[in-house]
């Protein structure tokens, strides 16, 4: 995937890594499905999800609030999906840590 402006970093940086790299990390690999071959990402949209649906059937979507939105993409279309007028930015989703415990 040519590297995306709209496009978190990290996403970028999954997207065109090498296999050997995805495997090893336990950062690049957040948010992909390995069996079904597909992205989670956090979107930024404008317009309707409706609209976006129907522009991508092969797209599962989860409303949020603002018109944030979690989409699951199969790896072939991200870039066709964040390339779309409606989507203003893409990101992965990222792991929790919490430090320190309960005294």
């Amino acid at each position: 995937m040519p590297y995306n402006e709209k496009v978190d970093n990290l996403l970028n940086l999954s997207m065109n890594s090498t296999p050997e790299e995805f495997a090893k990390s336990q950062v690049l690999n957040v948010g992909f499905d390995e069996e079904e071959n597909v992205w989670e990402v956090i979107v930024k949209y404008a317009g309707s999800l409706e609209t976006l649906r129907n522009k991508f059937p092969l797209i599962q979507s989860q409303e949020l609030l603002f018109q944030y939105a979690i989409l699951r993409i199969p790896q072939g279309l991200v870039d066709i999906v964040a390339n779309d007028v409606q989507i203003a930015y893409m990101e992965k989703p990222r792991n929790l840590f919490f430090a320190g415990g309960v005294t």
